[in-house]
């Protein structure tokens, strides 16, 4: 029975930690796609160069320059390409130093590999994951966990200091 109570527990608070990290995931990847949605033609050169499924692999979207308007895009590997506005609905992409214009559908398709070469590059998601080493004890921070989900939300109270003999 105590054995049940604990994984309960154990699994309330796993599942409140992974809905508390995919909530910051969330407002993280909207926050950085604000760009994309505000100017549709970055949109559609994006899904043209990467896939429809390009928010998967972007980390970062940034204005760099007003005129020409350039947006620095970030790959979750930390690395970036830069995409040039050129005006009347017409985009350069620049991979690698190597410049790459919408309107050609071969240069698209030679600007999709080069994007595909810097995810290939060096793939290691952004977040890093905290080194356990082999001294902490791993039931100590279960523990302290499982105690917090039992502890209401309150503020201390100062509590009278007793007197110690000796």
């Amino acid at each position: 029975m105590m054995n049940k109570l604990i994984l309960e527990k154990y699994i309330s608070v796993a599942v409140q930690k992974a809905l508390k990290e995919q909530e910051v995931a969330e407002k993280k990847s909207v926050k950085s796609m604000y760009l994309v949605y505000r100017f549709p033609g970055l949109k559609k050169v994006l899904e043209d160069v990467m896939s429809p499924a390009f928010g998967r692999y972007i980390s970062d979207v940034s204005v760099v320059a007003p005129k020409p308007t350039t947006f620095k895009i970030s790959l979750i590997n930390s690395q970036n390409f830069t995409i040039y506005y050129l005006g009347k609905g017409e985009f350069m992409v620049k991979v690698s130093g190597k410049k790459y214009y919408s309107e050609n559908l071969g240069e698209l398709e030679r600007a999709s590999n080069s994007i595909t070469s810097l995810l290939e590059l060096n793939y290691a998601p952004t977040e890093v994951k905290e080194e356990v080493s082999p001294t902490v004890d791993k039931g100590a921070d279960l523990g302290a966990e499982l105690s917090a989900a039992d502890e209401p939300v309150s503020t201390p109270e100062e509590a009278p200091e007793e007197e110690i003999e000796v």
